[in-house]
């Protein structure tokens, strides 16, 4: 599958995808001014990684948001239930979800998405 590698921006975050480590990293604030717009080349390139013939066991994904609005949350969440369909193709996958020990925003933000998705995260604090 292709890398992606999304730069970082003031209000957008740096989202890569690393082959030979099989991990997706989204981390930094995610407020852009059309969510819509941002996040299409990811829903893109994770439709064309779920049209591979060969999936990577054990895709590792990190998320390091630090702000967000609401929109990042749908996307999250529908980023998330396309990897979750994938699992019927094999794909294995864990989330890490990154937040600071004081910020229970943040913390609950990420229980709030591993419900919506269905999926179980690892809550790793103080990150």
């Amino acid at each position: 599958m292709r890398p992606l590698n999304i730069q970082a921006g003031k209000s957008t975050p740096g989202i890569i995808y690393d082959p030979e480590e099989n991990m997706l990293s989204i981390s930094g604030s995610s407020l852009p001014e059309n969510v819509y717009t941002f996040y299409k080349p990811v829903i893109e390139w994770i439709d064309e990684f779920s049209a591979s013939p060969v999936l990577e066991p054990a895709m590792r994904i990190m998320l390091k948001i630090h702000y967000y609005n609401s929109g990042t949350i749908r996307f999250l969440a529908e980023i998330l239930d396309i990897l979750g369909k994938l699992r019927q193709k094999g794909l294995q996958f864990s989330v890490d979800w990154y937040y600071e020990a004081d910020d229970d925003i943040i913390r609950e933000a990420g229980e709030e998405l591993a419900e919506i998705a269905g999926i179980k995260f690892n809550m790793i604090s103080g990150q």
